[in-house]
């Protein structure tokens, strides 16, 4: 196992936007060189302020590019909660063919039919039973919201 694979955690979208929210009471300092330092942030707060919004910025504005379109795909694509899932992968990880790395791929795609859970399993040198399939989808279903 190399060192990165040893600091490597897998996270769902909600877990991914959990953390994004918590960076939002820290701002990320966008550094232009020493003559524009933190620039962006002022020129927008005085542009906020200039348009009669009371120096209200957008709040996703206070994060880096990169934040920021993460927190906008995790948005998008969050299916569950982080406290439904953690339960959901909790029960998953039980039945036997399904590891841990399955059962976060299962929580993120929610998948609704075998044909589309069998795809989680896809590059896996074994095939599910029909029961073993229907097992994960009742968990599934179980935990849909």
């Amino acid at each position: 196992m190399s060192q990165n694979e040893e600091n490597e955690k897998l996270l769902t979208h909600a877990e991914v936007k959990t953390i994004l929210e918590k960076s939002l009471e820290k701002p990320d300092k966008i550094y232009h060189g020493p003559e524009k330092d933190f620039g962006e942030r002022r020129f927008m707060e005085e542009r906020a302020e200039e348009e009669g919004e009371e120096g209200e910025i957008d709040p996703l504005s206070k994060l880096s590019f990169e934040k920021r379109a993460a927190m906008e795909h995790v948005s998008t694509f969050m299916r569950i909660s982080a406290k439904t899932a953690k339960k959901m992968i909790g029960e998953l990880i039980k039945i036997e063919r399904v590891t841990e790395v399955h059962a976060y791929k299962i929580a993120e795609l929610m998948p609704r039919d075998e044909t589309e859970l069998r795809q989680v399993f896809a590059k896996d040198r074994f095939t599910l039973q029909p029961e073993e399939l229907k097992a994960i989808l009742e968990i599934i279903d179980a935990h849909r919201e």
